[in-house]
């Protein structure tokens, strides 16, 4: 199937069903060239904004790559339909075991997400920076 195949929905389901076994090539080949990738609440020392399909890459790659002390089960997303087609909400509950070995299920962000001729445009990641980090303190 190619990009223009999906529906939007599809677009954003199928982005979600990848990341239980994260995957950086795939989650980028999803975004517009010129895709924007958002995390507002981020941590210090981490980008607020990446633009462009390579730059979300690159960024998440090395993100991801570190995040070995974390076991993902599943990721189980809510996804939200908007008046504006092209525009969706997630909610998203990860089963995931942390470093110290306790397994926990827990909702982790909340996304706005943009897609166009079917590709995402926009990646709004509200995610619980807080939570994440202490988990993967532990």
């Amino acid at each position: 199937m190619t990009d223009q195949e999906f529906t939007p929905r599809e677009r954003v389901e199928r982005l979600f069903a990848g990341l239980a076994s994260p995957d950086a090539d795939a989650f980028a080949d999803a975004m517009a060239p010129d895709a924007v990738f958002e995390i507002p609440w981020t941590v210090p020392g981490l980008p607020e904004r990446l633009e462009g399909r390579e730059a979300i890459r690159e960024h998440l790659a090395q993100r991801w790559a570190g995040r070995s002390s974390l076991r993902i089960h599943g990721v189980y997303p809510h996804v939200y339909d908007t008046t504006d087609p092209e525009l969706f909400f997630a909610e998203n509950e990860v089963d995931m075991t942390g470093p110290d070995g306790v397994r926990w299920r827990g909702r982790t962000s909340v996304n706005l997400i943009r897609v166009r001729d079917g590709q995402i445009v926009l990646f709004r990641d509200y995610m619980d920076t807080g939570r994440l980090a202490t988990l993967v303190a532990r």
